[in-house]
């Protein structure tokens, strides 16, 4: 009896099977979690491409910067999270600057603004923005931290302007002279999106941590 017991291996397969179900698990709900993040981050380069093309057809960069204490976007980044569906608006963040090109790779922070949503979207918080917007037009000395780093691929030659005593104009941050021309005064001009949404697996014991997903497109204006 001993004899057959040991050569019986008719329950060899259930116990394999045993063996095998966690690690089967955990690729389906893995694979299935990792597909569903980069849906979403893709949802996040969907919304910032909507919130710059919207924003850079509608406002007018000249009116924000005359006076820039009037500019609202919050119906443009409220927009914005519409294309976030089915992903819940309180894991986003937008935000819209307006920015002011004073050299090939830098440029002045004209405007920002950034909010928050609750799950649905009915409900708007204004949060931080990451940048500083500066205070011209006023006629004050401005920050250094007003002063932001660009993508060099997206300025030309003509967008950026240059100081009669041939300084980088964006080290010029008092009131300008006859021989400078102050930072945030001239150049070309560029909006910037940015979305950032912290994606958490539905699935709790995934070996996936909450992300955050960013993504950032600059657009000329298309207004003026």
């Amino acid at each position: 009896m001993l004899k057959r017991f040991v050569k019986d291996a008719r329950g060899a397969v259930i116990v394999e099977f045993a063996f095998c179900v966690p690690v089967l698990v955990l690729l389906y709900t893995g694979g299935c979690s990792l597909s569903d993040m980069i849906a979403c981050n893709r949802k996040v380069t969907i919304a910032t491409r909507s919130l710059v093309d919207l924003v850079s057809r509608t406002i007018s960069p000249t009116i924000i910067y005359n006076d820039p204490a009037s500019a609202n976007a919050k119906s443009y980044l409220s927009a914005s999270g519409v294309v976030l569906t089915p992903y819940k608006l309180n894991k986003a963040t937008q935000q819209i600057s307006l920015l002011r090109i004073c050299d090939a790779a830098h440029a002045y922070v004209v405007w920002t603004q950034a909010q928050t949503q609750n799950v649905d979207g009915s409900v708007v918080t204004t949060t931080a923005s990451d940048q500083t917007a500066g205070t011209l037009p006023t006629n004050q000395a401005q920050s250094a931290n007003t002063v932001v780093s660009i993508p060099s691929n997206m300025i030309t030659s003509t967008m950026v302007p240059t100081s009669p005593d041939g300084s980088n104009v964006c080290g010029n941050l008092a009131p300008g002279t006859s021989t400078k021309t102050q930072v945030g005064t001239a150049g070309g001009w560029l909006y910037m999106g940015k979305i950032t949404y912290n994606f958490t697996p539905v699935v709790s014991f995934i070996p996936i941590a909450t992300t955050p997903l960013t993504h950032t497109i600059y657009m000329v204006p298309r207004l003026y």
